[in-house]
């Protein structure tokens, strides 16, 4: 053991750094990233418009206006895409609500009804197959109160998030317009600061992360386009009223990490169930079955064609972050793959300790500068 210890010495040494520099950054970001994350989303807007803002400073507009248009077709433009939206959902919400009643009767009905059995069937048992009955169900009543707790907690508390999002969200817009107002003296004001070596390998690591961002979004947006198409063809096939307005639905709930169309499936399914139409619920669960594989299945893959990772390499540090952060790892993860990457392709490690020269005699810490 001695023996293996001694002559693997840098190389363990280099896991020891590389481990305490991984800690580190963690317990940094776990505390500095909540400061500092409108300041990250506003600089990270005005980056990603920067393409918009150069065309139309093309035509001779102010940069100071070319920022604010950017902004507004944006965010102008999806604020009232999803305007829109919300009115067509409200509208056969609306319609939907003048046959809850009777949904809601036919569920009550159909519980007495199963409730009476299960009252016959009990008295038929002997004490013991009742004892063991009330046992299952003592545990069954457990576990679905505290996922019901569970679930009713995390939504709770989501809810009372949007608030602080929406704060959020404000700040980071102001942010990205003044950034990317005054981007051009922002970077020369940094570059005095920054030699040109650093700045080469600032640039390689930008560039990934740039192409990392949209590929990312490139990648969400085909996943929750095959959602919709695969919710809307299920839906069209099982003859489901409002087909198109429970996939625009299904598709935003796969965006949210918490929720996910299981929390439109499921509940939905169970309600069938209990009012008696089994073939129906069948139908949605085996929907929601080949919608939870499809994405298991294609997500890796589309995540890595469209950021440049191995599948592989993405579904195992995507695993980790979710034990380590929970769905913000899952998200985290591509980018996090990309920067290590790019900071190893720049030699951005070289200040750690290196191997020593191959003299088995006579061995030396090398420290680069």
């Amino acid at each position: 053991m001695l023996s293996f210890v001694m002559r693997n010495r840098f190389a363990l040494i280099n896991l020891a750094l590389w481990v305490v520099f991984a800690w580190l950054l963690y317990i940094g970001l776990s505390w500095f990233l909540p400061f500092v994350l409108p300041l990250l989303i506003g600089t990270l807007i005005a980056i990603l418009i920067e393409p918009l803002v150069k065309l139309l400073t093309r035509i001779r507009m102010p940069r100071w206006l070319a920022s604010m248009v950017t902004l507004l077709i944006f965010f102008g433009g999806g604020a009232a895409l999803l305007l829109l939206l919300a009115a067509k959902l409200a509208i056969e919400l609306a319609d939907f609500t003048k046959h809850l009643p009777t949904l809601v009767s036919d569920v009550v009905a159909k519980g007495q009804d199963l409730l009476h059995d299960a009252v016959a069937f009990y008295g038929t048992l002997s004490p013991a197959m009742t004892e063991k009955v009330q046992e299952n169900l003592d545990a069954l009543s457990n576990t679905l109160a505290r996922y019901g707790k569970a679930m009713a907690e995390a939504v709770v508390a989501w809810i009372t998030n949007v608030p602080s999002m929406l704060t959020i969200f404000l700040l980071s817009l102001i942010i990205a317009y003044f950034v990317s107002k005054d981007i051009k003296k922002l970077q020369r004001l940094l570059l005095k600061f920054i030699s040109p070596s650093i700045k080469e390998k600032g640039d390689v690591v930008r560039d990934d992360l740039g192409k990392a961002v949209f590929g990312y979004i490139r990648a969400q947006a085909i996943l929750i386009s095959i959602t919709f198409v695969q919710v809307l063809v299920g839906l069209s096939i099982l003859g489901v009223d409002y087909a198109f307005t429970l996939s625009l639905l299904a598709g935003f709930l796969d965006i949210l990490p918490l929720l996910g169309t299981g929390s439109l499936f499921v509940p939905w399914a169970i309600y069938l169930f209990i009012v008696g139409n089994t073939k129906l619920a069948v139908g949605l669960l085996i929907v929601y079955g080949l919608i939870v594989a499809v994405r298991q299945l294609l997500e890796p893959k589309i995540l890595a064609e469209s950021i440049g990772l191995d599948p592989l390499l993405t579904i195992i540090v995507m695993y980790a972050g979710y034990h380590l952060v929970g769905f913000v790892g899952v998200l985290l993860a591509p980018f996090l793959i990309i920067t290590f990457m790019s900071l190893m392709k720049v030699r951005a490690f070289d200040f750690l300790i290196d191997d020593g020269p191959d003299d088995d005699n006579d061995p030396k810490i090398i420290i680069k500068e």
